[in-house]
């Protein structure tokens, strides 16, 4: 038994620290949605303006790709936004979103790698910008899970690499909030390949995509930065 699983059998760790962290975590969680419920939409009609006056590539990707196509609204819960991008565009993404007023709260590489998933923040809301890479036969990001508890502002942290990948997609526009926007031209093949043909009828207790691959500590490591 190692040293952590020993912590979590004392009296301090059962009966004090984890019912607080409980709490404090649903505390946070029911402040992130009830930002979200407020702001959520303007903010992501704010970027797709942003992009669409640089004249920079995006989708709508992940859970905010879901409502979107499915519900014509966003998924129940919902407390950010998701979107994809091309990686050879970041920088340029970077430097209109922070002269638009987003502010970059967490940015995540992957240790020996290019590519990379950043999170911005406008109105309390974040965004988490997905970069992808495209090969012959299929594109992929990277993300990563963290712990906040473990995290110390302007410190880095390491974390094990998830990685989602999908065949190759080009990107066609929906109407979404009364305002275009881009998506997948496969928004249907592409959602199956996350959620399952089962994408359909909403389920609470969904974890996470069908095609993600967690990387082990000796495969791929990750190293991030917070800024909140």
């Amino acid at each position: 038994m190692n040293f952590q699983s020993l912590i979590k059998k004392t009296f301090l760790y059962k009966h004090i620290y984890h019912p607080y962290r409980v709490r404090r975590e649903k505390a946070i969680s029911q402040n992130k949605h009830a930002l979200f419920v407020r702001h959520g939409a303007a903010v992501l009609v704010h970027f797709v303006k942003c992009m669409q006056e640089a004249e920079l590539d995006y989708w709508l990707e992940f859970g905010t790709l879901l409502g979107a196509y499915r519900d014509g609204d966003f998924v129940p819960n919902e407390q950010d936004l998701d979107v994809g991008a091309y990686l050879q565009d970041a920088p340029r993404i970077h430097h209109v979103l922070i002269q638009k007023g987003f502010r970059l709260v967490r940015e995540f590489h992957v240790i020996g790698d290019s590519n990379m998933e950043q999170t911005y923040e406008y109105k309390g809301v974040t965004l988490d910008v997905m970069y992808f890479c495209q090969e012959a036969d299929m594109m992929w990001c990277y993300g990563a899970f963290y712990d906040p508890w473990k995290c110390k502002l302007g410190k880095p942290f390491y974390y094990q690499v998830t990685a989602h990948y999908f065949k190759p997609f080009s990107l066609d526009k929906i109407t979404f909030l009364n305002t275009q926007m881009s998506v997948p031209v496969n928004t249907e093949e592409h959602l199956i390949e996350i959620f399952g043909p089962g994408y359909k009828v909403y389920d609470p207790n969904f974890k996470g995509d069908l095609n993600k691959v967690f990387y082990s500590w000796e495969e791929k490591t990750g190293i991030g930065f917070i800024n909140y």
